[in-house]
C-alpha cells in the first residue's frame, strides 16, 4: 500500500475558512477566487457549501464572498438582504442584487499553500505506478465496493463474490466521518481513508470492482485507478455515466469501445445490447478486455452484481437497515 495517498490529506474546510478570513473590510472576493486559492477552480461549489456552513461569521466574513458575476449569493448570517446591508456599510456599492465595479473591489491576493495543487501532484505521482496489463493468476473472487453518505458521515461496503460460482462469500461494512469534502476529480482523497479497513486481508487473487471510473477519465486515472495503485490491488472501474471519451461501434452491440484521443480507455456495456450501458474500464492491474469480461460475467441487471450489491449494502447501512 502506498501510504502517501492516505496521509497528509489537508483539512480543506479549515483552509477555506482561513482564506476567507483574509478578505479585508471594503473588499469582496468570489467563490471561484477562493477555489483558485485552494488550487483548483473545480472547488467552487465546495466553497459555496463551506460558506453556507460557516458558524464563525466574525472571524470568517463570508458576507464578503460573492458570485463571479457580482451576484450577492446567499448568506448564512441572515440571508441576502442582510448581506447587502452589511456590504454597503463597508463601502461596497450594490445595484439590484449585484456588486458594482467588481474588479475594483475584488480581493484575490491570498496567502495560500494551494492544497489542491499538492493533491494533484500526488495523483500524478501515483499514476506512474498504473498497470493496464492482464492479471495472470487464476481469479478467486471479485469484491464490489461502494460508499453511501449521510451528509459528511459515510458508510462503506464491500460484497465479495466467488469468481467461479458467483455465490456471495462475504460482506463488510464500515462507517466513519469523511474528513475531505466532495470536490470533482479529488474523490479518491475523500473515499480512500473510508475504505481502508475494507481492503485489509483480501486474497491476492481477488479483483476489486469499484463504483467509479478507472481509465475513463480525462487523465486516465479515476478513483478506481487511484484505489488500485494505492492498495496495490487489481481493480476495475464501473460507472453509470460517461465522464469523457467517445463511444464507438455499432449500436445494439453489448460492448462498444470508448476512445479518447484515439486510444481505447474502456467499454460501454449492456447485457444483450439492450438498455442503458454501464461504463467499464481498467482500474489497475488488469487489461481493458479483462475488465470487460469480468464485468459482463457478473451482469444480471444493468449494474454488475459486485458493485450493485455493494451499493445496496451501503445504502441499507445508511438508512439503518440490515440485509435480509
Amino acid at each position: 500500500m502506498r501510504a502517501e495517498a492516505l496521509e497528509r490529506i489537508p483539512d480543506l474546510w479549515k483552509a477555506t475558512y482561513d482564506l476567507v478570513a483574509q478578505v479585508p473590510e471594503g473588499r469582496v472576493t468570489t467563490y471561484g477566487e477562493v477555489a483558485k486559492a485552494l488550487g483548483d477552480i473545480l472547488a467552487s461549489r465546495f466553497v459555496g457549501l463551506a460558506m453556507s456552513r460557516n458558524d464563525d461569521i466574525v472571524r470568517v466574513p463570508c458576507r464578503r464572498v460573492v458570485q463571479s458575476d457580482g451576484g450577492i449569493g446567499g448568506y448564512t448570517g441572515g440571508g441576502p438582504r442582510k448581506k447587502m446591508r452589511l456590504l454597503r456599510e463597508e463601502g461596497i456599492q450594490i445595484k439590484g442584487d449585484k456588486v458594482l465595479d467588481l474588479e475594483g473591489v475584488l480581493f484575490d491576493d491570498f496567502r495560500t499553500s494551494y492544497p489542491l495543487r499538492e493533491l494533484k501532484k500526488r495523483q500524478l505521482m501515483l499514476k506512474r505506478h498504473l498497470r493496464t496489463s492482464e492479471f495472470k493468476p487464476p481469479i478467486d473472487a471479485v469484491a464490489g465496493v461502494d460508499v453511501a453518505y449521510q451528509d459528511q458521515h459515510a458508510y462503506a461496503a464491500m460484497v465479495m463474490l466467488d469468481y467461479r460460482t458467483g455465490e456471495e462469500m462475504e460482506r463488510r461494512v464500515v462507517e466513519g466521518d469523511a474528513r475531505f469534502p466532495y470536490v470533482p476529480s479529488y474523490l479518491a482523497f475523500r473515499e480512500i481513508p473510508l475504505i481502508r479497513p475494507l481492503m485489509r486481508d483480501l486474497g491476492k487473487r481477488t479483483i476489486v470492482m469499484y463504483d467509479g471510473n478507472g481509465t475513463i477519465h480525462p487523465e486516465e486515472f479515476g478513483i478506481a485507478s487511484q484505489v488500485g495503485v494505492t492498495f496495490n490491488r487489481p481493480t476495475i472501474g464501473v460507472a453509470k455515466k460517461l465522464l469523457c471519451g467517445e463511444v464507438r461501434g455499432e449500436p445494439g452491440r453489448p460492448a462498444r469501445r470508448i476512445t479518447l484521443n484515439g486510444k481505447t480507455i474502456g467499454h460501454a456495456y449492456s447485457k444483450g445490447g439492450v438498455g442503458k450501458p454501464v461504463f467499464v474500464s481498467v482500474g489497475h492491474g488488469v487489461s481493458q478486455d479483462q475488465a470487460l469480461e469480468i464485468a459482463s460475467r457478473f451482469t444480471k441487471h444493468r449494474i454488475p452484481e459486485p458493485t450493485r450489491l455493494a451499493h445496496i449494502t451501503a445504502e441499507e447501512a445508511r438508512r439503518g437497515t440490515s440485509h435480509k
